[in-house]
């Protein structure tokens, strides 16, 4: 992946099953504007970190906070680093933003762009940094905000070995009912 951080999307199917493990991941909506967000790497994973609109609320916000990378200061919106996912390669979808057909969004997306890849060092730092806190286990406040990554990374490794690759073996699922069926 290299030193880039990419604008992209993630399947519907991946964000449904990581969601049965963790509440604080967000519902991928079905509207004619997709969820777009970044894709960086923590620890040799592919994690995606959804963008967020601009609001009025993000001028309030800090910059010191550590669970959000502030897109010009919020007047861009946010990338919520508080909702990355680690995420496996055969469920990223690359967003081309020329393709998007609402304008307006496809203008907001093309500044955001500019400003995430201007800053791709400060905001890897900063998700590396989060990362880290939340794992280290130090600071409940700021834990509840944020996705389970490790139990995340586990769930993430177990969708690329069973489901993500032929969506479960028909043979192999087949071959261990019987096994089941035969030892009772």
């Amino acid at each position: 992946m290299g030193n880039k951080i990419y604008i992209c999307s993630v399947t519907d199917d991946y964000i449904n099953y990581l969601r049965k493990f963790d509440d604080t991941i967000r519902e991928n909506k079905n509207q004619s504007r997709k969820f777009a967000g970044v894709l960086l790497e923590i620890d040799e994973h592919k994690y995606y970190a959804p963008l967020s609109s601009p609001k009025p609320k993000y001028f309030r916000i800090s910059n010191k906070a550590p669970d959000i990378f502030k897109i010009d200061d919020g007047k861009l919106g946010v990338i919520n680093l508080n909702n990355m996912i680690p995420v496996p390669g055969t469920e990223i979808i690359r967003l081309n933003i020329e393709e998007v057909s609402d304008e307006k969004y496809k203008n907001l997306l093309r500044d955001q762009a500019k400003i995430i890849m201007m800053n791709h060092k400060k905001i890897k730092a900063k998700a590396k940094l989060l990362y880290s806190i939340v794992n280290s286990g130090t600071n409940e406040k700021l834990i509840s905000r944020c996705s389970k990554y490790k139990l995340l990374e586990t769930k993430c490794c177990e969708y690329s070995l069973v489901i993500a690759d032929g969506k479960i073996d028909v043979e192999v699922a087949s071959e261990l009912d019987k096994q089941v069926n035969d030892e009772n």
